[in-house]
């Protein structure tokens, strides 16, 4: 059974998988966008919205990491 602590950090494990499948089907529209001329494929636009979430979420877990070692 699991303890207090896995219980406590489950629901911000959901989120961030979540906001990582959000960012992933933004990127994949940034990738895949349907142009009035032609569709334009370029890798850097959903590489800069998964490197901005990782970035989010690096910073995220890092205040949460701090916060939890001031308690």
């Amino acid at each position: 059974m699991p303890n207090t602590a896995d219980k406590k950090w489950l629901p911000l494990f959901v989120l961030a998988v979540a906001l990582v499948a959000w960012a992933a089907l933004f990127a994949a529209g940034a990738y895949f966008e349907i142009g009035v001329d032609s569709p334009r494929h370029d890798l850097r636009k959903p590489l800069i919205i998964m490197g901005a979430m990782l970035t989010f979420l690096t910073l995220w877990g890092i205040a949460l990491w701090m916060r939890s070692r001031r308690k």
